[in-house]
């Protein structure tokens, strides 16, 4: 069996890890329910197959692995086709929309002898590696105050309008990125309030939500994301404050700026500036070994249940205790 990936779903984050894929030269196979879509992948990315049947994709034995890059409420069936087929796992974030549904993914990979690992490449973007690093040897000092904004305007379109289908809104979707990066730089949450202002996107989930969180060591988190904010560009940004020296960091991960403790410094990212080579390498390497080291079920979990614990603040219009 070679070392090629099945990339399920033929969406646009498809063609993120494809050309990941490719420039690390690694055998790929195509499969959507539009059979002539996964053949449109299938030459735009000189992949070695295409298939019209997710069945019959994961038992191509031209590939030991499983991208699932279909709509959130197929994640938990697509993760189980793949692992009874004998495939390892590299399931699009949110890993699944409730604890149940991830729960059973975990326990299906554990049977079956295979990695679990969730897409989440903002955990290996180098400048966000590059923040976690000054965070760990002390650069910034007591963390104080993280902040992670997300500012835009984009209209959802197909399943995404459905909030049974993709577990919620914003949050849920581009927003857990940024929980990651919460918990990832800041530690557990350990309690949350969470807001969201009248929508101007239509669409099932909220288009526009701010978490405020209190974190294990005392420091306190902001995540805010929005999707309706006419008139503003994709400015994304991410800014951690310890007692000593704070960072800025661009969320396109292209530069981090350091202030504070010291000179000033400016570190630019040039290349996989996404993550998504990374990523990739990451998962064959947990393959190899046989085990996730980063971004395992469990870390997908982790993320989740901060989320669900966000919506759960909205309903009640309450803060809410996180698990820590």
């Amino acid at each position: 069996m070679t070392a090629g990936l099945v990339v399920l779903g033929c969406g646009w984050i498809a063609q993120r890890h494809a050309a990941a894929a490719r420039r690390l030269r690694l055998p790929l196979v195509f499969a959507s329910r539009d059979a002539a879509r996964a053949r449109d992948f299938a030459r735009r990315y000189r992949a070695v197959a295409a298939h019209g049947d997710y069945g019959e994709a994961v038992s191509d034995d031209r590939a030991d692995a499983v991208i699932v890059c279909t709509p959130h409420d197929r994640h938990l069936a697509d993760v189980r086709l793949a692992l009874d087929a004998g495939k390892h796992v590299l399931v699009e974030k949110p890993i699944a929309r409730t604890l149940g549904e991830t729960d059973e993914m975990i326990a299906a990979a554990a049977a079956a002898g295979r990695v679990l690992m969730v897409a989440e490449q903002f955990h290996f973007m180098p400048a966000f590696r590059h923040v976690h690093a000054l965070i760990e040897r002390g650069r910034l000092g007591a963390l104080r105050e993280l902040h992670l904004v997300a500012r835009g305007f984009a209209r959802r379109t197909g399943w995404r309008l459905d909030r049974d289908r993709a577990g919620g809104g914003a949050l849920i979707d581009g927003g857990i990125h940024y929980v990651h990066n919460l918990r990832w730089w800041g530690g557990p949450v350990c309690r949350l309030f969470a807001l969201r202002p009248p929508p101007t996107v239509a669409m099932g989930g909220e288009d526009a939500v701010a978490v405020l969180a209190e974190l294990a060591g005392g420091a306190v988190g902001l995540v805010s994301n929005s999707l309706g904010s006419p008139g503003l560009p994709k400015f994304q940004w991410s800014t951690v404050t310890g007692a000593r020296a704070s960072c800025f960091a661009d969320n396109r991960g292209r530069f981090v700026i350091v202030s504070g403790g010291g000179r000033p410094s400016v570190r630019v990212f040039r290349r996989d500036t996404r993550g998504y080579e990374g990523m990739l390498t990451a998962f064959r390497d947990a393959i190899a070994r046989g085990k996730a080291g980063e971004m395992d079920g469990a870390a997908g979990r982790q993320d989740l249940a901060i989320v669900l614990a966000a919506y759960r603040s909205l309903a009640e219009r309450a803060p809410v205790d996180v698990p820590c």
